[in-house]
């Protein structure tokens, strides 16, 4: 094999490399919110990134100001001065050290503007105020990217007066915000702030997962630009394990990479366990910031980047209780009885099953295909019950089995002639019934425990 440099090795924001030779560039995805952000900002409007950790936001921040991304999506930015600024370390400082840090960081970005520098015996607020006048007064409109705004919102120092001065300026068009928080800012705030009106001027842009197509793109254009591309049997793998979250793509393609480098069939289990064992301490902390609402509502409560991804659902079952599965009896009879109804069959609790999730090609399938894929797994589950033949009705140690073959799974005959075949009561068969629909659910058990298992 050729000595390639893995393409993947990102574990931070994605910046543009300084020289097209240095590193490709790793940012994918994310057109639609690039028009309807380059839009808001031309009218000078404030916006609002909201997204789980991980998911890109500060990688969109640093982007929004090259100059090639805003010709790209026809945004003429000659007359606008965007300014980044990395709040994540301000949960403990004020509304002066914040002045100051933007008043710095606008100054940095253009130090040839006449009378534009700090002057040291000066109030922040003051500040800053005068240097919006200096950058507005050479045409230019400030957008400042305000990075884990979050961390202001939620320390106490930052009152309901700073928020009505940051709303003032706004409103009088000397400045635009861009907020970058893992929720609505009106959601992550201290009870001082709580419905303030600033929170109102904000067009609010969630940041999800990927699209289907910009996370293919992401997997599959490192690898073929860099000379060893997957297979489909390899992105099909990485879409499971992975689902259409940013970091988690880059992190599994980064496993399949080193493997393919260094071996000549990829171990599927072994890319498996080196993922998992990589982002283990990203999905605690993932984990650990999610609201308790969501920890306790099972898979379905969970965001879409991170539901989808095979090994955070692993994560969840195996570290936290509350993301086992769970079904009733009922919930499986309700279920056999659309067995031959594809869609309905994906619409069931048994959508939820690991063993499920690992079936799937992709990390979007139809509800049709969910269901056809649960169709084969209660058949394989089915097919564990088999004892003696079906033809030997009478075989006490057959009828389980006998039963759910006439009733579901081969025939659909009517309760009342499964009765007479096996010479039992009514009573009797739907004793029998329930039993066999619990041994099928404890079979099912066995095949989700083992699916979620590292050998």
């Amino acid at each position: 094999m050729q000595n390639r440099a893995n393409p993947y090795f990102n574990m931070s924001p994605v910046r543009k490399p300084a020289h097209s030779s240095d590193a490709p560039d790793m940012f994918y995805g994310r057109a639609d919110l690039f028009q309807r952000f380059f839009a808001a900002v031309a009218n000078h409007q404030s916006v609002s990134l909201e997204g789980s950790w991980h998911i890109g936001k500060t990688s969109f921040l640093l982007r929004v100001s090259l100059p090639e991304v805003q010709q790209a999506f026809g945004f003429d930015g000659s007359h606008f001065l965007f300014v980044y600024l990395d709040l994540r370390k301000y949960l403990r400082k004020t509304c002066e050290n914040f002045f100051h840090a933007v008043s710095r960081a606008i100054i940095a970005r253009c130090p040839e503007l006449p009378g534009l520098k700090l002057h040291a015996e000066s109030d922040g607020e003051d500040e800053f105020g005068r240097i919006l006048e200096i950058v507005n007064e050479h045409g230019l409109f400030p957008v400042l990217l305000l990075d884990a705004f979050d961390n202001i919102t939620l320390n106490k120092h930052f009152d309901a007066e700073f928020l009505a001065l940051l709303r003032a300026l706004a409103t009088a068009g000397c400045v635009s915000y861009v907020t970058a928080s893992v929720a609505p800012l009106n959601e992550v705030c201290h009870p001082g702030i709580a419905g303030s009106p600033f929170f109102n001027i904000f067009y609010n842009y969630p940041l999800g997962p990927l699209t289907a197509d910009e996370a293919r793109e992401l997997i599959t254009m490192p690898a073929k630009n860099a000379g060893l591309p997957f297979t489909e049997s390899e992105i099909a793998l990485i879409s499971r394990l992975a689902g259409r979250h940013p970091f988690f793509i880059q992190r599994v393609c980064y496993h399949t990479f080193e493997e393919k480098l260094s071996l000549s069939n990829v171990d599927e289990q072994r890319i498996e366990k080196l993922a998992y064992d990589d982002l283990l301490r990203h999905f605690q902390d993932t984990w650990n910031r999610l609201p308790e609402a969501q920890r306790q509502a099972g898979s379905q409560g969970k965001p879409p980047e991170l539901n989808e991804s095979s090994i955070f659902r692993q994560f969840v079952r195996l570290t936290c209780s509350t993301g086992s599965f769970e079904i009733t009896l009922e919930e499986l009879e309700d279920a056999l009885e659309k067995l031959d109804d594809a869609k309905a069959l994906g619409e069931t609790k048994l959508a939820l099953l690991n063993i499920v999730a690992r079936r799937q090609k992709n990390s979007t399938i139809s509800t049709v295909e969910k269901g056809i894929i649960i169709r084969a797994v209660l058949n394989e589950a089915f097919e564990r019950m088999r004892g003696s033949p079906v033809s030997n009705s009478s075989n006490p140690t057959s009828h389980t089995y006998t039963i759910l073959y006439y009733r579901y799974f081969k025939q659909h005959n009517k309760n009342e002639q499964i009765a007479a075949r096996i010479s039992f009561s009514p009573r009797q068969y739907f004793r029998y019934r329930k039993k066999a629909i619990g041994e099928l659910l404890n079979i099912l058990f066995e095949m989700e425990r083992a699916s979620i298992e590292f050998e």
